[in-house]
């Protein structure tokens, strides 16, 4: 255990007068060139000895110590930890007893290793102080081999099934084994799908590779390979992807499908060089998610009922806004689902075309041939539409085209990123968008945000201070009471499952166009949008808080005040 440990661990010995910190200084210079960890430079330089420092951690953490042996480990509790975890952090697993592990640790100062553990094994940690040589004899002794076979001893077998998108039937059949590279990406891919995470990170670091799930918006640490593996792990990545593997010096995109547990799954695949090799971004896209609702998203009945008119227009613009990761797309896709019938002719232009819908033509954009959203568009006129999705506004040119599809009896659908409904106005006024058109054609404009939703099994109920409830502005939520996370094995104890959105719903209603000018304001528009009824996302996420949805830390995390 290396950085954020060893430095703590120095700065508590220099607090309690067991080193100098002149001696930490020449520690820490020799454990950059060495790469030891610091602990073990400290012993090798004399500034300490292995018992006064096993003796110091012992009575400072007030951790239990115990002398380890492989008669004391339960075979079992071992494999709730990677192999490659147990070596990397000097840890081992010795007893579970209901939902608590016991694990024997050598160095407990390094929260991040704990929270690494906790989140690789699924259950609360309870951590014994034992000697590095003893937990490394117990960790050769029950995983025996070393390599990546042996990293691949942990990991359950599933079935993955690598498809063509187009095809009715598989056209191959990846096996397990085909090699352990094989079997180590299809493990990979499996466990992520499992988790719901939404991208994948494959990360070369100087003497690992870091893998990492994005799950509900938030990155977590899955599993660390050995440095070896990294260059066969990414070839086989790009084969699946059909990329060039002889090239690492340009980042490269690609694509793959698998069907797996019976649903279709998209992968998209970018690759980067960096200065330890490539690293490999995979997104992930469930197409079962494709079938979101309205009633799925979050929204409130007032803002419910705000889209569900705007909808019901013949013809003109609505916009959804945010940052990028902020689930524009999945609000429009449940948008079209509710549109959807035999009545209508719905295209979507997107880059790239995310998820397939049923009774929709969906085009993806293609700029190595010149066909971009304004081209696409151009032509899509053409074609009768009663509905269009342009996925994104990016230039005037687009946004133009789009303008004149609104005002020549289309209902156009897009997104647009911006800080929030009413700073959208005068955006589109900046992209050459003359007033007098904004004013006819925008219906609503909907921005939002995503907010982690609380464990349902483990979330905790609390009186909130009152500098919290002042912060959030509530006065009364069922007495005082509001929800917090504490995690457990069920939401890989986090305290959070999924992800819900947090809304604002400005119409353009006559007050606010009335304020679209050349020279318009967005705080003018933001005041009389909420003169009007519009919830802004704080209060709308606050409002979620009080439900016991979500977290008051979330909420401060995700949202803009």
């Amino acid at each position: 255990m290396t950085g954020n440990v060893d430095g703590g661990l120095g700065s508590v010995l220099v607090e309690k007068g067991m080193i100098t910190q002149e001696q930490l200084e020449i520690a820490l210079k020799l454990q950059k060139t060495t790469g030891q960890r610091l602990k073990d430079v400290l012993i090798k330089e004399g500034f300490t000895t292995r018992e006064q420092l096993k003796e110091f951690i012992s009575n400072h953490v007030e951790i239990p110590y115990v002398k380890l042996s492989v008669d004391l480990i339960d075979p079992e509790a071992v494999k709730l930890i990677p192999a490659n975890v147990a070596r990397n952090l000097v840890a081992i697993p010795v007893t579970l007893i209901g939902d608590i592990l016991t694990v024997a640790v050598s160095c407990p100062f390094d929260t991040a290793s704990l929270d690494m553990l906790a989140f690789a094994s699924g259950y609360t940690l309870e951590p014994i102080l034992s000697d590095e040589e003893d937990i490394l004899e117990a960790i050769d002794y029950f995983f025996k081999h070393g390599g990546l076979e042996s990293e691949l001893m942990d990991w359950d077998e599933d079935h993955l099934e690598f498809v063509d998108r187009y095809a009715p039937e598989s056209l191959d059949e990846v096996r397990v084994d085909e090699g352990p590279v094989v079997k180590l990406v299809n493990l990979l891919l499996t466990r992520a799908i499992k988790e719901g995470a939404s991208d994948i990170h494959i990360e070369p670091q100087e003497n690992l590779v870091r893998v990492r799930y994005r799950i509900d918006g938030v990155l977590m640490e899955a599993r660390i390979l050995p440095v070896e593996v990294l260059n066969a792990l990414v070839s086989r990545v790009k084969v699946l992807a059909e990329l060039n593997i002889a090239e690492r010096r340009l980042p490269q995109d690609g694509r793959f499908f698998v069907k797996y547990g019976g649903k279709d799954v998209d992968f998209r695949v970018a690759t980067a060089p960096t200065i330890y090799g490539e690293a490999v971004i995979i997104r992930i896209l469930d197409q079962s998610k494709a079938r979101v609702s309205l009633a799925d998203l979050g929204l409130e009945d007032a803002d419910m009922r705000k889209l569900l008119r705007a909808l019901e227009e013949p013809h003109g613009f609505i916009l959804v806004t945010g940052p990028t990761g902020s689930g524009k797309t999945t609000t429009l896709y449940a948008v079209l689902n509710e549109l959807s019938d035999v009545s209508r002719k719905i295209i979507t232009i997107e880059d790239p075309v995310e998820y397939r819908l049923g009774m929709v033509n969906q085009i993806p954009v293609n700029h190595k041939i010149g066909l971009d959203f304004a081209t696409i568009l151009r032509s899509v006129l053409r074609q009768d539409p009663d509905i269009i999705l342009v996925g994104e506004i990016r230039d005037k040119e687009t946004a133009h085209i789009s303008v004149q599809a609104a005002l020549t009896g289309h209902l156009l659908l897009s997104t647009l990123h911006t800080t929030g409904a009413p700073e959208t106005v005068p955006r589109l006024v900046d992209m050459g968008i003359e007033p007098y058109y904004v004013r006819e054609v925008v219906k609503t404009i909907i921005a939002q945000r995503l907010v982690r939703k609380l464990c349902p099994r483990c979330k905790e109920a609390y009186t909130p201070s009152p500098e919290v409830m002042e912060q959030l502005g509530i006065k009364d939520a069922d007495g005082g009471i509001l929800y917090r996370p504490v995690g457990c094995k069920y939401c890989n104890n986090t305290g959070y499952k999924g992800r819900i959105g947090v809304f604002e719903v400005m119409p353009m209603s006559e007050g606010i166009k009335t304020l679209t000018t050349t020279q318009v304001n967005p705080r003018e528009v933001r005041s009389r949008a909420v003169e009007e009824g519009m919830d802004t996302m704080w209060r709308n996420a606050v409002k979620k808080v009080a439900q016991g949805m979500t977290s008051a830390e979330e909420v401060a995390r995700a949202i803009p005040r």
